[in-house]
């Protein structure tokens, strides 16, 4: 944790802001930064906090219901807790160090940046892209989880061709992925699985519904399982029974796309550049225009975890980063198809994690 903390604290010194710790707070609006700078484990450690310093050391403050939690973690941290509100208050007026104090502006509640000026009279600096910068970049450890949670999630989807049947529901395959994702090891979804049949697969971000599964129907599926906090994310396009000309050539142009994006990924490139080559490509076709939304998204302790890949992600990709690569086509009332990959970046071609096969699958 110690890298992690020293690695923010860089980026801090390089945008010239005066900072002499950094709160992160589990109050009113859980931060999971909590997570990634303590590596506290078997707890929620709601209403907790961190406190980070310049010299790579931190301390973590908790109510003493969580205190077991605490000490049984795998984090460098000193441990303080409280049993009341006033006793929280006094350790954090006792252990935050100077005049200037740091926090993400976007993951804390206007509430308790209220109560927050209540205990503290000094500067409160807005370290949001500092610390998206930190996390962006993974260490061994980060990669490790989500490497073991894309290995689950492409287990799970080398099993959907025994799920599918003739006039099930979309909501009753995402049933069946749920199980199967928990049964292969998974400690939860990344998020809310989108089972997207026929005309449905259109939509980016659907939610499954009673629609019945019929022949020469999309299924468009985009689920993951999460293992240690840590999350994948992975979408599919099969055909059910049969597949048309067209539906092939849509199949087609997305895995191409998705090649050209997954070449461009590469250390020193420039985010938005990445995306722009796969939207060019797509905008040669006769798919002009149906590629809707950005390449990908950076992927860690949140599904969109710090930085994307998108029209306007204006910076350098560098080596251990981790993005989805997912790039679409969507015909309105037709139906759409998204092949999407979970990848570290590294000095030659990315790391694919999710690697169940991306051949044109007729069920």
């Amino acid at each position: 944790m110690k890298n992690r903390i020293d690695r923010l604290f860089e980026y801090i010194a390089m945008a010239n802001k005066k900072v002499d710790c950094v709160l992160v707070s589990r109050a009113s609006f859980p931060d999971i930064n909590f997570f990634y700078f303590s590596n506290a484990s078997g707890g929620l450690f709601d209403g907790g906090f961190l406190l980070l310093y310049p010299d790579g050391s931190s301390k973590l403050f908790t109510s003493g219901m969580e205190q077991e939690a605490a000490e049984k973690s795998n984090g460098d941290f000193e441990i303080f807790v409280y049993n009341s509100r006033d006793e929280k208050v006094r350790l954090l007026r006792e252990h935050i160090k100077g005049d200037n104090l740091g926090f993400s502006f976007s993951s804390i509640a206007y509430l308790e940046v209220e109560k927050l000026k209540e205990t503290f009279k000094g500067n409160l600096v807005d370290v949001t892209k500092e610390i998206m910068y930190t996390r962006a970049i993974k260490d061994r450890d980060e990669i490790k989880q989500i490497r073991k949670a894309s290995e689950i999630t492409s287990k799970t989807f080398s099993h959907v061709p025994q799920m599918l049947e003739d006039g099930m529901t979309e909501t009753e395959l995402s049933l069946k992925i749920e199980f199967d994702l928990r049964n292969n090891g998974a400690s939860s979804l990344s998020y809310e699985s989108i089972v997207a049949f026929g005309a449905n697969s259109s939509l980016p971000h659907y939610e499954s519904s009673s629609s019945e599964l019929k022949p020469g129907d999309f299924v468009l599926l985009d689920f993951a399982g999460k293992y240690n906090r840590y999350c994948s994310d992975m979408t599919r396009t099969f055909f059910f029974r049969s597949a048309s000309h067209e539906q092939k050539m849509i199949y087609d142009t997305v895995l191409e796309a998705q090649m050209i994006g997954l070449d461009a990924l590469i250390p020193g490139a420039i985010a938005k550049d990445v995306h722009d080559a796969v939207a060019k490509f797509i905008d040669s076709t006769k798919y002009k225009g149906k590629f809707i939304h950005s390449l990908g998204h950076g992927i860690g302790l949140e599904t969109h975890d710090a930085l994307g890949l998108s029209p306007i992600s204006d910076y350098p990709i560098e080596e251990n980063m981790v993005f989805t690569v997912e790039p679409g086509v969507y015909i309105p009332g037709f139906g759409g198809v998204r092949i999407e990959d979970t990848v570290v970046v590294r000095k030659g071609e990315p790391e694919i994690l999710t690697n169940y096969t991306k051949d044109l699958m007729v069920i």
